[in-house]
């Protein structure tokens, strides 16, 4: 799927999200610490729902042996978006506008657009600060940037997972 039809997609299934069932919760409990755990539960209803979407398609991506690692890291890549407090329009339009601006100067920017084009250094700063596993505050940081995956320490072929997995 292209970038344009996966963020369609995402958009329009963020109006409605589904919401988190048991076996889900359960899932996401036993592959976080508490800290992380403190950090997910923050994630709006949508977020949430394609945190675990990401989760399960990186655990059928690395098989049965997989690190819980690398689940967490899908769980909690984007935690950084609630610091722009922005619902799906909003979303849409700083997507937009930092596409058309450049992502490099829009991160730049005070105010929700730039906090949204900057979520993923919002949410490693947040995972840090609470106390998550390196690795995992590493992919919240690196996720969107395929330059920065080697300074993760975290494997290439499991950043090509995480990275396939979230779109």
């Amino acid at each position: 799927m292209n970038r344009f039809a996966h963020l369609t997609k995402r958009f329009f299934t963020s109006l409605r999200p589904r919401p988190i069932d048991e076996a889900d919760r359960t899932f996401v409990e036993l592959h976080l610490t508490a800290a992380e755990l403190s950090c997910w539960e923050k994630l709006e209803p949508a977020d949430k729902a394609e945190s675990v979407a990401v989760a399960h398609e990186v655990a059928r991506a690395l098989g049965p042996d997989v690190d819980e690692r690398w689940l967490a890291a899908a769980l909690v890549h984007d935690v950084g978006k609630t610091d722009a407090n922005l619902g799906p329009p909003g979303r849409a339009w700083a997507t937009v506008v930092g596409a058309l601006a450049s992502h490099g100067r829009a991160r730049l920017w005070s105010g929700p657009i730039g906090l949204y084009i900057a979520h993923d250094e919002h949410g490693a700063a947040q995972l840090r600060a609470a106390g998550a596993r390196p690795e995992v505050a590493a992919w919240a940081e690196a996720h969107h940037r395929p330059e920065r995956w080697a300074q993760t320490g975290i494997p290439r072929p499991v950043c090509e997972a995480l990275a396939a997995a979230d779109g």
